[in-house]
Order: C-alpha cells, then sequence, then structure tokens
C-alpha cells in the first residue's frame, strides 16, 4: 500500500479547508487504530493510525469497512474532551503530523481551545489531545522507545512536537483510493479484530475438541486385548485346568489367572472384565461421535463468520454460543429474516448462520418445499419454494449453494422438506431420503448473486 508524504498531506489540507467551521458531532471507533471524526453537514474524517502506512481520508465512504467496532480508552476519552467548532486545519513544520484545533466550551461556559495532533509517522503513529497550555488530555499508541527523544506521552505531561522527519521528497495523486487499498490489505485482520472473542473461542474449542479425540483413541487402542480376555475365558472353560500358580499353560497359550479361584472362577473374572472393557469401548466411541459432531458443528460457525458481514448476522452468533454477555448486550441483533433470491417466478431463500437457517428450514418452509445443502460440508440451507422444481431451477440453486460456501465444486444434495429432521446442533440437519448431484461453479453467476439478493420479510 502506497504511503502519505508531506506534500500529499499539504495538498489533503488544502483541499478540504472547508471543514473549518464544522461543528464536531461524533467520535466513533471502527477498529483498535482506525477512527472516525463526523462533522456537521455529514462530513467526517477518517483517521488510520497502523503501524505501517497510517493515513487519513477527507469525507470518507465507510460503507465497506467492517463493522463491529469496539470503543476503546482513547475514543472515549475523545469523546468526553473534544467537542465543538473545528477553527484550523495545520500541518506544524510541514511534517506528518496534523493539527485539528477545536474551539469549545469547558464546564463553565468559557470558550477553550483544544488541539488534536494526529502524527502520521510510519511505524510510529499516534494520536495526542492537548490543552491550550499543551497540557496532554489523552493519548493513543504511544511506543516506549520513543521515550529517546524525551517525549513522553502521558495525560498531565506536556507536549511538544517531534524532530522533523527526513523525507525524500515525494507526490502522490491526490486520486489514490487509501481507504480501498487498505482494507483490501487488511480487511481479514480488522474483522478478526473486531470479533476476536468469537474467533477465539472456535479456535479454542476447536483445539481442544480434536485434542480430546486423540486422547479417546489412544485410550482405546488400550483395550485391544478384548478379543483375547473372550478367547482365554473360552479356553478355561474348555479344558477346565487345575490352577496352582498365576499362570497355566494352554495349547500353548499362557493365561495369566488368580490361583485362588479355580477355572471356571477365573473364567468368570475374565468375562466380567471384557464385559467392562466392551462397555468402556463403547462410551469412548460414542464420545469420539459426539465430539466429531461437535468439531463439525464449530467448523460450520466457522465457515458462516467468514462469510459475514453484518455485525447483526455475527452478533446471532455470538448469542448462538451464549457470548453476548463477554460484549455490550446493548447491541442490536439483526431479525432471523434470511435471504432471498428469485429465479423464473421462483422464490429461493437461504440463511447465513446457523440461527437462520433453522428458522428458514423449519419455520418458513413448506413441507412440499425443496431444500438443498452441500453434502457433508458446512454452508447455508437452500429452501426453493416449489414442488418438484424443474432441473434449471435446482441447478440455479445448486450454484447458489457454492456461491455461498465460495466453493469451486461440489456434490449436492436436495430433498423435499417434509424429510429434512432438525439435527442435534442449531443448523445441522437429518435427511431421511434425498437425491444428488456433482456441480461446478460457472462465474456468469456472480455478478447475478452479488446484485439480485435481498432480504426476505414475511
Amino acid at each position: 500500500m502506497q504511503r502519505l508524504y508531506p506534500n500529499d498531506l499539504q495538498d489533503l489540507i488544502t483541499a478540504n479547508k472547508h471543514y473549518v467551521g464544522l461543528f464536531l458531532e461524533r467520535v466513533r471507533q471502527l477498529s483498535l487504530v482506525d477512527f472516525v471524526l463526523d462533522f456537521s453537514h455529514g462530513k467526517n474524517l477518517f483517521i488510520s493510525l497502523n503501524s505501517r502506512t497510517p493515513f487519513i481520508v477527507f469525507n470518507a465512504d465507510l460503507g465497506a469497512f467492517p463493522d463491529g467496532g469496539e470503543l476503546h480508552s482513547f475514543a472515549i476519552n475523545l469523546r468526553q474532551s473534544l467537542r465543538g467548532r473545528l477553527v484550523s486545519l495545520e500541518q506544524p513544520n510541514n511534517d506528518m503530523i496534523l493539527a485539528l484545533v477545536f474551539e469549545q466550551r469547558n464546564n463553565i461556559l468559557e470558550l477553550e481551545k483544544v488541539t488534536l495532533f494526529v502524527e502520521l509517522i510510519p511505524y510510529h503513529p499516534q494520536a495526542v489531545l492537548v490543552n491550550e497550555d499543551n497540557t496532554i488530555l489523552t493519548a493513543f499508541r504511544y511506543h516506549q522507545e520513543r521515550a529517546k527523544d524525551g517525549r513522553f506521552m502521558r495525560g498531565g505531561n506536556k507536549y511538544f512536537l517531534p524532530e522533523k522527519s527526513e523525507f525524500i521528497s515525494h507526490t502522490t495523486s491526490l486520486q489514490t483510493d487509501y481507504l480501498k487499498a487498505y482494507l483490501s490489505e487488511h480487511r481479514e485482520r480488522i474483522k478478526k479484530q473486531n470479533f476476536r472473542d468469537v474467533y477465539v473461542y472456535l479456535e479454542t474449542n476447536l483445539k481442544r475438541a480434536r485434542r480430546l479425540i486423540k486422547n479417546y483413541e489412544k485410550d482405546l487402542e488400550k483395550l485391544d486385548n478384548l478379543a483375547d480376555l473372550y478367547h482365554n475365558a473360552n479356553l478355561l472353560l474348555t479344558y477346565k485346568p487345575a490352577i496352582y500358580d498365576y499362570f497355566v499353560q494352554i495349547d500353548g497359550k499362557t493365561i495369566e489367572v488368580d490361583p485362588r479361584y479355580d477355572a471356571l472362577v477365573n473364567a468368570e473374572i475374565l468375562f466380567k472384565k471384557a464385559k467392562k472393557i466392551k462397555k468402556s469401548e463403547q462410551i469412548l466411541q460414542s464420545k469420539i461421535t459426539e465430539t466429531i459432531d461437535k468439531i463439525k458443528y464449530l467448523e460450520g460457525i466457522e465457515s458462516h463468520l467468514n462469510n459475514l458481514e453484518s455485525a447483526g448476522e455475527i452478533f446471532q452468533i455470538y448469542e448462538e454460543l451464549d457470548l453476548l454477555k463477554r460484549r455490550d448486550k446493548r447491541q442490536i441483533i439483526s431479525k432471523l429474516n434470511p435471504y432471498i433470491i428469485n429465479y423464473k417466478n421462483i422464490d429461493i431463500l437461504f440463511g447465513k448462520n446457523n440461527k437462520q437457517n433453522d428458522f428458514l428450514t423449519f419455520k418458513i418452509a413448506r413441507k412440499n418445499d425443496t431444500f438443498m445443502h452441500i453434502v457433508n460440508r458446512p454452508g447455508s440451507h437452500i429452501i426453493i419454494r416449489a414442488e418438484k422444481p424443474a432441473k434449471d431451477v435446482i441447478q440455479f440453486a445448486g450454484m447458489l449453494c457454492l456461491f455461498l460456501a465460495k466453493q469451486v465444486d461440489a456434490e449436492i444434495m436436495y430433498s423435499d422438506v417434509v424429510n429434512i429432521k432438525k439435527g442435534v446442533f442449531p443448523g445441522q440437519v437429518i435427511a431421511r431420503k434425498y437425491e444428488t448431484f456433482f456441480l461446478r461453479f460457472n462465474d456468469e453467476f456472480k455478478e447475478l448473486f452479488k446484485n439480485d439478493i435481498k432480504r426476505f420479510y414475511k
């Protein structure tokens, strides 16, 4: 990604002098390092303090920016300390520093000025809010190594500008779309950052489940002598040898026994031991099956999460995993309404997460509608609102399956909704009978799916 130079910053300030006089309405935090100052008249200033290529964008279109950023201490302090009218946009020392001077009233209604210094220095970006005495009110992202120049960015300390950086004279085009370039490189990282707790939960629980399966399999290996126990017990019953020691020989086979008991009692002991081991084996197999199902369930959620962009739909996953207590419960959870696309006057519905899938399949779908899903892979439930749909409709819905799951090709199953039963986990289904077909995705459908999909409302 191309970086900003002092000449670029000067050009941006010159081109946006009309911001002077606007009132600050809101401070937003979009990720750990990305902030927005919302001004009157619908204007905004996007500030990215990412380490490598910090930059600013005036009047940024943030429609494509990932949702879900939480307010941290710096943004909270800015909200409390920064308000009023922007009276100046400056570039101190013609360096990579933007100074925004605000005029506001204090608690006793006296006019005062505060300045937000945004240092866009690569690998050392930071933002500092100071009062008229240059006393620091709040600061963001101060690196300890910067203390070498004597600048300790702490509340109550004095702020002074850094030494002017030496830059090669360079100017980039004002037409450079910094935000687009930034998102193309960091979008997924920002999303994982904003919803870190659910990603950590999935990663931790998947690792734990896979480790459990390995442990169960090791325990199963210890039960491999089950057949030998039955065989030895039958030998004791058949030959009924006299027992004087801890071992007896029968047909060249050495069998461990208890010398206190005769052959019949020792055979019974071996049968009981075998029965106990068999029961343990059944329990272990059951636990392995349960854990495999849980892994598939969590992997399904992980797949849905990777395909979701809306914060509301991602918070449905939080609700499903009972993680909402870890986030602000005031977050608005979007409705369970699925999505819809129309093909040849036939409505095709689908969900984007397990809650939407369940709601669609078991609340909205009719018994004679057609259910579709990719075989043995996580993905959306597809409902064709037609009984015995034509082959081309099934093919179209199959393409939608692949598009939503981001698969190049796959085997797809379809069946009447009446044959679909709810599984153990949310989003899991059991099909009593179904048909399958193999399909490869056709890129010609991509734009159609991107443009024609809408939210479904009853």
